[in-house]
């Protein structure tokens, strides 16, 4: 009898040891995507576009990547807002307030009356910004304006943009990230 006994407690403690591995490695699986959510969580995107439905529909996707959100409703604002418009004395103190500023990606409509999303794209890429990401997007798949603009933007997304495409930004926020 004790005989038995031992066997089926070998037995029995493989399928422990193989339930334990399980946890441990959905406990690990759970680990890397609390981690990766952290590390989205630390992207700062601007989101510019003049339609007030896109801007909050693109607004709402980024959050939902755990993005954090700044709306620009122009070109002009978002260029203030990186200390990058030059026709104004707030274009200085907007510089001296956003030192500190940390963006990693600016999502841009093409269509925009003033500074249009190529307009912004250009000023950017030729600042101290222009390590920064640009995804500029339209509604109108005009392929001329496609290969223009990726000429120096990393992407070109066609509206309404669905949560999938988000995932196609995932790389260029990795690379926004300062290396350690």
């Amino acid at each position: 009898m004790e005989l038995m006994k031992s066997d089926d407690t070998v037995l029995n403690r493989q399928p422990r040891e193989e339930e334990i591995m399980q946890r441990q490695k959905k406990g690990e699986e759970e680990e890397e995507e609390e981690e990766e959510e952290e590390e989205r969580r630390r992207f700062h995107v601007l989101a510019v576009d003049d339609s007030v439905i896109d801007r909050k529909l693109l607004e709402k996707l980024l959050k939902a990547f755990s993005c954090r959100v700044t709306c620009f409703e122009s070109g002009e604002k978002a260029l203030e807002y990186l200390g990058l418009l030059h026709n104004s004395t707030a274009a200085a103190s907007s510089s001296q307030q956003h030192q500190g500023l940390n963006v990693n990606l600016i999502m841009t409509d093409f269509s925009m009356p003033g500074t249009s999303g190529y307009d912004l794209l250009k000023r950017v890429k030729g600042s101290s910004w222009k390590d920064v990401p640009v995804v500029v997007m339209s509604s109108e798949n005009v392929p001329s304006r496609i290969s223009m603009c990726l000429g120096g933007a990393e992407e070109f997304m066609l509206k309404p943009l669905q949560l999938s495409d988000l995932h196609k930004i995932q790389a260029h926020l990795l690379k926004s990230l300062p290396h350690s």
